[in-house]
């Protein structure tokens, strides 16, 4: 049995900072030792697009390039090295291995999810030559991109949809149209006041009304007037797509191979789930099966060009639904995890704070770790080569920092609990600074805060206007990026070191999750294999030292290479692990 003792004290841990933190110089050498208690060079073994941490970034928000006061191409450009440098030998980066950009498309909207052009970037971006160069520059630092797609819907100025108002264009298929005749009350199928998610999901258009064979307006049988109405399940400016018009499917590949043909990895489908919403099909038809057919269709091409390609579905829905997906494309975004993490943590708190007794018999069923093995097994079943995408919170909720009463302490053991779970895991810009947010969609992608009271050159403004001055309240006690970074106890510091732990170790990064109990009521703990290494993951959700915790036999051997904070003591086979403290042990095979 080998024996091993690693414990880090607070003053020898401070006094390390003064290399690490001060405006670090480049190391000459990786340095996995010094790597396990404080943030320090590793060898990044994360290459491929499916492989490592993401980062999302709404473009608009993130910096300004060109002085505009609007986020753009440039402004990304000028910031990628705060993400990546592509250099392992430095620790001033955050050290994601891929990005995946909010929509890009020419658009009316602020948030871009309603396209006018798939073959244009936002003129208020930047140009294409911007975006190549901005691609190009991400391949220098290894960073994989992957951008917005919305397959679902256009905008209502999309020269295909208004093309489509003519019932004799070739177009008029690529969308969900209907007229009046169509509805219960006139004796057809669908139902006139059947809601989508911003009103009736049947959208009358008043420009449009049916014509009759002798070209004069058509009338019902009460004389009134018979009009066309198409579907929009977003909104009345997002008419939804007809995906089973051939013509539809293969104008999308040709819009997939274009930018992939640029140099993007693969994409983020947007509101993949509601491809073949149950609201406006005939009544009766089998929607998710037709769903499920259809992205397996889209990834089959997108595997074709490029089989490293990766590739996220957004399915906003139970587990069980979200598993059948995985049949269509292997990644989805892991929804309620966020929520999940959050509970865990507060409940144990509450609990402390209300000296509930604890029943060992009870409370050592490792519930986090069989959860998370639970819903694997559920994807296994449906595709054996899923990949999992955790994330604490994304720009259609709150942000995270909240639903952790915004104590650093709490909002490092969440990053590190999704972060060491199964797969890829998504950081939403901002979440590593704690930036906060409202309810309201325009504050939860409120301006990435570099520098206090905005005195970064590359701060974003497009919020600064009367119509989203509410959305200004949320960040204006958020610690910076460069207050963080001078900070070695930041949760911006943190989460540098638990990326570098995730994208170091494969049994991290592309293993597979079983649970392991080791009989406490506060740890969290469980096996990750990959055929390189073995991983053991434990996490302390308590505020309290767990002492002499007993390890896994086999575990004995095992190097530790991640402690979160200081403390950790591994010795003669056995743990003692600080309040709200993850650990990571490995071993190569």
């Amino acid at each position: 049995m080998l024996k091993r003792k690693i414990l880090l004290s607070v003053l020898g841990f401070s006094m390390l900072s003064s290399f690490s933190f001060a405006k670090a110089k480049k190391a000459k050498e990786v340095d996995p030792v010094k790597a396990v208690n404080e943030l320090a060079p590793v060898e990044r073994k994360a290459s491929k697009p499916s492989e490592g941490v993401y980062y999302s970034l709404f473009v608009r928000a993130f910096a300004d390039g060109d002085g505009d006061g609007i986020g753009d191409f440039k402004g990304l450009i000028k910031k990628l090295d705060y993400l990546n440098d592509g250099d392992d030998l430095t620790t001033d980066d955050l050290g994601i291995t891929g990005l995946w950009l909010l929509p890009i498309f020419e658009s009316p909207s602020y948030h871009g999810y309603d396209v006018d052009d798939y073959y244009a970037v936002n003129h208020e971006y930047g140009t294409m030559e911007d975006f190549e160069k901005f691609l190009a520059e991400c391949k220098k630092r290894g960073i994989s991109v992957i951008i917005d797609m919305t397959c679902n819907h256009s905008s209502i100025y999309n020269d295909w949809f208004k093309q489509s108002k003519d019932s004799s264009s070739p177009y008029r298929n690529w969308y969900r149209w209907i007229n009046d005749l169509d509805f219960v009350d006139n004796g057809g199928l669908y139902n006139r006041s059947q809601k989508g998610l911003a009103g009736n999901i049947w959208v009358i258009d008043l420009t449009n009304p049916v014509m009759g064979p002798d070209g004069q307006a058509l009338k019902d049988r009460k004389g009134q007037t018979v009009m066309n109405y198409y579907a929009g399940l977003f909104s009345t400016g997002m008419p939804d797509y007809n995906l089973d018009e051939p013509a539809v499917r293969s104008e999308f590949k040709k819009v997939f191979k274009f930018w992939m043909d640029k140099g993007v990895d693969g994409f983020r489908f947007d509101a993949a789930g509601h491809a073949y919403n149950v609201a406006e099909v005939k009544p009766g038809s089998e929607t998710i099966t037709k769903s499920i057919a259809f992205w397996k269709e889209m990834n089959d091409y997108l595997v074709s060009l490029n089989p490293d390609t990766y590739s996220v579905c957004e399915v906003w829905e139970p587990t069980a639904i979200r598993a059948r997906y995985m049949a269509g494309i292997p990644s989805n975004f892991h929804f309620d995890l966020g929520t999940l993490i959050s509970q865990i943590i507060n409940n144990q708190e509450a609990n402390e704070d209300m000296n509930v007794p604890v029943d060992p018999d009870v409370n050592t069923y490792n519930g986090f770790a069989r959860s998370l093995e639970g819903f694997y097994n559920l994807y296994k079943e449906n595709n054996p080569n899923y990949i999992d995408a955790p994330f604490l919170s994304n720009h259609d909720q709150a942000r995270s920092a909240a639903s952790l009463q915004n104590k650093p302490a709490k909002i490092k053991m969440a990053a590190d609990m999704y972060i060491l779970a199964e797969g890829l895991p998504f950081i939403y810009y901002g979440e590593e600074i704690a930036m906060k947010s409202g309810s309201d969609d325009p504050s939860k992608r409120t301006p990435m805060v570099w520098a206090k009271d905005g005195k970064d050159k590359f701060t974003s403004k497009w919020n600064d206007s009367p119509m989203y001055e509410r959305s200004n309240l949320y960040n204006r006690k958020t610690v910076s990026v460069k207050e963080q970074e001078k900070d070695p106890e930041s949760i911006l510091n943190h989460y540098k070191r638990i990326i570098r732990v995730k994208t170091a170790h494969p049994a991290l990064f592309k293993g597979r999750l079983k649970a392991f109990n080791l009989k406490s009521p506060v740890l969290e703990s469980y096996f990750m294999e990959s055929e390189e290494e073995s991983a053991f993951v434990v996490h302390n959700v308590s505020s309290k030292t767990t002492e002499s915790i007993n390890l896994p036999e086999n575990v004995q051997d095992y190097s530790l290479v991640y402690a979160a904070n200081p403390g950790v003591l591994v010795e003669d086979g056995k743990l003692t692990i600080p309040p709200l403290t993850s650990v990571v042990l490995t071993k190569n095979k």
